[in-house]
């Protein structure tokens, strides 16, 4: 082989590699200089919390740390109650909620993605020999623990109706919701499957039962206010997508 060739093939093979570093490089040039977004995340372990160095976790927000930067947009993750997130995505002080798309206040102000990135089951749990909660016709003339800020796809609206014979019992914190119903304070504790494992692991509850009343669903939730909105919520969509036929979404049990 003659030392022109030999030369040719080396320079080709250094103009790839070198092309594919530029590439590299520009790419994270593009993504310093993207648009950065607001996500709300609200205290909902094992979906959502934070860590003890004040850094966010869950399995949501590791569908962020992927889908976000995979569809071109730097972002940062702000902690908030149910009730503010809503408000704040409203409002536009945050861009982006990955969550539950069901609450009131979403309605005409925000952009829904179709894809549902993930179900959230939530239960009924109670103990000794009590009727299974299936509907929300069973809670009328029973004492409900419920939690704070919680909209329970909705059911909150019947619990707190006065027609419908429901007593309310409010809590503020997952601790005080399950020892509530650890001391028979309350006839059923409403909460989601996530949180009630993980505080089960603190305060543990023997013959608990518990039967499943829906799974809900969340999606990408946009804020109208965000700077090009649609767009966003398209590419989210397109990267989302692309992490599924890549096989690395959802997470491996």
């Amino acid at each position: 082989m003659s030392v022109a060739i030999v030369m040719k093939k080396r320079l080709s093979t250094f103009l790839i590699g070198y092309m594919a570093v530029a590439s590299m490089f520009a790419s994270a040039g593009d993504l310093a200089k993207a648009q950065e977004i607001a996500v709300g995340y609200i205290e909902f372990p094992p979906v959502f919390s934070t860590n003890e160095e004040g850094n966010p976790e869950g399995l949501l927000i590791d569908l962020a740390k992927m889908v976000i930067p995979k569809a071109g947009y730097r972002w940062a993750a702000h902690s908030r109650p149910t009730k503010r997130m809503a408000n704040d995505i409203v409002n536009g002080d945050l861009d982006l909620w990955i969550g539950l798309s069901t609450l009131p206040e979403f309605e005409n102000t925000t952009y829904i993605g179709k894809p549902v990135v993930a179900t959230i089951e939530l239960n009924a749990y109670w103990l000794g020999d009590k009727q299974p909660i299936r509907r929300k016709e069973d809670l009328s003339g029973k004492r409900i623990i419920t939690l704070h800020g919680y909209s329970y796809g909705g059911w909150i609206n019947y619990i707190q109706s006065p027609i419908n014979n429901v007593t309310e019992c409010r809590s503020f914190t997952q601790s005080q919701a399950v020892n509530m119903l650890k001391f028979n304070r309350c006839d059923y504790l409403l909460n989601y499957s996530g949180p009630m494992k993980n505080k089960l692991k603190e305060i543990p509850i023997k013959a608990l039962k518990h039967n499943r009343i829906s799974s809900l669903e969340a999606r990408f939730v946009v804020s109208k206010k965000t700077k090009h909105a649609q767009q966003l919520l398209k590419a989210l969509v397109t990267a989302y997508n692309e992490l599924l036929s890549e096989g690395h979404w959802p997470p491996q049990q």
